[in-house]
């Protein structure tokens, strides 16, 4: 028997349901009608609904999946299975990103029942921190991959929505294709349940204690070395900072569930921007990052320095008296200018004007503090997203200053392929709107091993001991949500 939005959609009244679900069936049986429309997508309410729970039912499953969440801003996506793949490589990877992105939404019609900024296609994914990958570490990830998702839902303060996305041509009628709409609302995975964080509060204590980290690679003699040798290359004015990053790898096994380690930095870190990326079953990428790299709405963006760092105290006094260190350390001071200087010198030729405040803001997480400045852009209108990206990746508070003599230099001291690790991560919507990240405090997991990646910046007055301690510090998120024993 035949179903309809009617029955298969409470959230919406009924004549509203009545209403939608004639709406869907006309718009349907026009798509049939034009031959340059490939792909369709809907967008329905739907119920609230958890989504660590959503995505603990699609990591079940085989295949692509995909979490995005902001718990201070009441904002979530969660994705599974792939139904179109974007990807490139080297030098031209966010251009050639840029035109496969714009066939894609050329030839895809848009159906919705409601208005909403998230409504319609949705493009999923980031960008590796070089222009190339190379090993294998980080195989099934590409150099830029953004994918369309067969479905997704979004959560925001006052919706719940559902967005299904289909290729018209493994559909004989109009029918046919309703009815597989209907049937999908009825079976995205356990929309209702919650999820059960029992026993799920973070071990961040462990490494509070003195305890040791696990051997890293590099190890310390090796750090040392590549930061002297960079604050003798800073004293030959060959860059003025580099961003240095360390590699830790534990054991895993593969009952370790990735959702519970994201729902305990989700819970740890409220104010980052949670992620997951799985490729296939042996690889996942996640974390939860302090740093925006740019978010874009209506024509504007909104990116952010933030670099120069500080642990937290233990009492609000000792908590506050860091935070004055911080932000009268010289070291610090001159570290955050750089991104800052950085990040408006690139926006110039992308901006008509691009405002942000005199003197940068502390921004407290659960075990750090950085030195933080907002900054705003009015952007061109002959500016998409992927020329924004590019020009702004990688910023001086991950990479260094100049970037294109410190490049270089990176490869050279550390001995791992960053991959993913410090690239743009995010999504974009077919309107241009959207949100990247920068992917640090993040981790690898590649069925064995997981792999966790901390860096720091070096400048002229830098110490390889206080440095060390710095990428520690940052380590700690993911080890201890991770659990290592």
């Amino acid at each position: 028997m035949d179903t309809d939005l009617k029955s298969t959609i409470p959230v919406l009244a009924l004549d509203s349901a009545q209403k939608a679900d004639q709406h869907l069936k006309e718009f349907i049986k026009d798509l049939f009608q034009q031959p340059s429309i490939q792909q369709a997508v809907f967008t329905f309410p739907v119920d609230n609904t958890d989504p660590l729970s959503l995505l603990s039912s699609v990591y079940k499953q085989e295949g692509f999946c995909y979490y995005w969440e902001q718990p201070s801003k009441q904002f979530s996506i969660v994705a599974g299975e792939s139904l179109i793949k974007l990807s490139s490589a080297g030098t031209d990877r966010f251009s050639d990103i840029q035109e496969q992105q714009q066939e894609v939404i050329s030839s895809t019609a848009t159906f919705s029942a409601l208005s909403h900024p998230c409504a319609g296609l949705m493009f999923l994914g980031g960008f590796s921190f070089f222009d190339e990958m190379q090993q294998p570490l980080w195989d099934s990830f590409e150099a830029a991959s953004l994918v369309v998702p067969k479905w997704l839902i979004v959560q925001d303060s006052e919706h719940t929505l559902l967005t299904l996305t289909f290729h018209l041509d493994t559909f004989d009628n109009p029918d046919e294709l309703h009815q597989e709409v209907i049937r999908r609302i009825e079976n995205v995975p356990d929309k209702k349940q919650s999820f059960n964080s029992e026993n799920n509060s973070p071990r961040d204590s462990e490494y509070k204690n003195n305890r040791s980290f696990p051997e890293s690679s590099p190890n310390y003699k090796e750090w040392e070395t590549s930061v002297n040798r960079s604050v003798d290359f800073i004293d030959e004015q060959k860059f003025q900072k580099i961003v240095l990053a360390r590699q830790i790898s534990v054991p895993y096994e593969s009952k370790q569930s990735a959702v519970r380690f994201i729902s305990r930095l989700r819970e740890q870190y409220p104010n980052c921007s949670c992620f997951l990326v799985r490729q296939d079953e042996d690889h996942t990428f996640l974390g939860a990052t302090p740093e925006k790299l740019a978010s874009f709405k209506d024509g504007k963006l909104f990116t952010e320095a933030l670099a120069g760092s500080i642990q937290r105290g233990q009492t609000p006094e000792e908590d506050s008296a860091l935070a004055q260190n911080l932000s009268f350390s010289s070291k610090n001071q001159k570290e955050h200018q750089f991104v800052v200087r950085d990040i408006e010198q690139r926006l110039k030729s992308l901006a008509h004007t691009v405002y942000r405040e005199e003197q940068p803001k502390v921004k407290k997480l659960s075990n750090v503090q950085h030195l933080y400045t907002p900054i705003r852009a009015d952007l061109k209108p002959d500016v998409n997203v992927m020329s924004v990206l590019q020009q702004l990746h990688p910023t001086p508070a991950v990479g260094g200053y100049p970037w294109e003599e410190a490049a270089p230099h990176i490869k050279e001291f550390e001995n791992f392929d960053r991959g993913w690790y410090a690239g743009p991560i995010g999504w974009l919507n077919g309107s241009g709107n959207g949100e990247f990240a920068v992917a640090i405090r993040s981790g690898l997991l590649n069925g064995t091993h997981a792999h966790f990646f901390a860096g720091c910046g070096i400048v002229a007055d830098s110490d390889a001991q206080s440095e060390w301690e710095e990428t520690n510090l940052k380590l700690r998120p993911m080890l201890s949500a991770f659990e290592y024993d």
